[in-house]
């Protein structure tokens, strides 16, 4: 992300969803505010579904939020059966810059986040997530693909 990019970010508080004991879990997400209620997403949640860097959303009171426009950037929440080291998060950070995407985790490694164009196509990600995963016995997901239901959202059409 360039300089120009994260000029005049802010962050959005969105929600996330039910956590233990049915308490409301939120997640901040790294924006660029276009209006008072829109915005521009710059960093892909972990947490949040349904969006990804370069979506525009719009903020409603409570957390919750609308998709006014796709920015073509799929999700993947990757949660490692354990934390990766460096050298083992090499081969996946160059297979998805080969693809123009970003992979992203925090420093305790506990989940990671991957940013890849559709343009990339469904059966490369795939294909490319599945040779880093499967070997390590990670879970993985899309995490703006689907609707709550399991329905393809489709907006990649």
């Amino acid at each position: 992300m360039t300089v120009e990019e994260l000029a005049g970010h802010s962050h959005v508080r969105l929600l996330a969803g039910l956590g233990a004991g049915g308490h409301l879990v939120y997640e901040t997400v790294l924006t660029r505010t276009i209006e008072p209620d829109l915005h521009l997403v710059l960093g892909t949640p972990a947490f949040v579904e349904g969006i990804a860097a370069g979506d525009r959303i719009r903020v409603h009171a409570g957390g919750s939020f609308e998709v006014v426009q796709r920015g073509g950037n799929i999700c993947l929440l990757v949660v490692p059966a354990e934390p990766p080291g460096a050298d083992d998060l090499a081969p996946l950070r160059d297979t998805f810059d080969d693809l123009g995407g970003i992979v992203e985790l925090p420093p305790d490694r506990r989940f990671i986040v991957i940013t890849v164009p559709a343009a990339a196509g469904f059966d490369t990600v795939e294909a490319a997530i599945n040779e880093w995963t499967v070997p390590r016995g990670h879970h993985w997901e899309y995490s703006n693909v689907y609707d709550p239901d399991g329905n393809p959202l489709n907006w990649w059409d």
